[in-house]
């Protein structure tokens, strides 16, 4: 009677490459997807922060209400009157103006100071309003308030987001 003998040997040198090369881009893919889960987090949370940025700015508009918003500079051509600049509230509605924020959304004094991420912009558009002389004009109690605040990243100046409302003095 014959006895077989059983082989005893281990991984071939190929087999234990391929081995290793499938290790390795299982683990590379593994890291990558980490990499861009992060990366999605770091936009969620900026994204947050500017949603809640440009809601303090249109609900700090809301209480100034229609009448004590600013109004700006009145176009024949559109038949709009539109004021630009930002809320500080150093200085209130401030034309020509821009807001700087830190990356968790607190204001900060100016562009240089330490931390600034943000940066955000108002937009006011009237509609029906009374023409005064030039590029003057007065609020009517039909005219529609438009409010525009936009917020960027300061340093590649990307908008992160833009949301807006309508106000009228009239209500509704």
């Amino acid at each position: 009677m014959k006895t077989r003998r059983r082989s005893k040997r281990g991984f071939t040198l190929v087999e234990a490459i391929i081995a290793s090369l499938i290790l390795t881009v299982a683990i590379v893919a593994m890291f990558q997807s980490w990499s861009t889960c992060f990366a999605q987090n770091k936009k969620l949370i900026e994204f947050t922060q500017a949603e809640e940025i440009d809601k303090s700015v249109l609900e700090i508009a809301k209480v100034f209400g229609p009448m004590n918003l600013p109004t700006g500079t009145y176009s024949s051509s559109t038949q709009l009157g539109t004021w630009t600049g930002a809320y500080i509230p150093a200085t209130g509605w401030t034309a020509s103006a821009t807001a700087y924020y830190d990356f968790t959304g607190t204001q900060l004094a100016a562009s240089n100071s330490t931390g600034v991420y943000f940066k955000a912009t108002v937009i006011i558009t009237d509609a029906g309003v009374q023409v005064g002389t030039g590029t003057t004009y007065s609020i009517e109690n039909s005219t529609l308030r438009s409010i525009v605040v936009t917020t960027s990243r300061v340093r590649d100046s990307s908008v992160v987001l833009a949301m807006a409302t309508n106000i009228i003095v009239g209500g509704a």
